[in-house]
């Protein structure tokens, strides 16, 4: 009776540090989309900003247009 119980024991312990694990798991995960989120940000913005400053440089809205088209098909 009493090896029953050591054996219980060792298995539910054994349980408890593969709970640890997934756990540690998933929070590298979330620190991961977190950081990926955060850069596509900063490229969103950046990219905003391009865009603005290329519409307050431009003199007319034909040049705008010519400049769009050629961002878009890259000749």
């Amino acid at each position: 009776m009493i090896s029953d119980q050591k054996i219980a024991k060792e298995q539910v312990s054994a349980l408890d540090g593969n709970v640890d694990v997934s756990d540690l798991a998933i929070g590298n995960s979330r620190i991961g989309i977190g950081l990926i989120m955060l850069m596509a940000g900063f490229v969103g913005v950046w990219g905003c900003i391009c865009l603005l400053n290329g519409i307050v440089q431009s003199q007319n809205l034909q040049e705008l247009g010519r400049g769009i088209f050629t961002a878009l098909i890259g000749i």
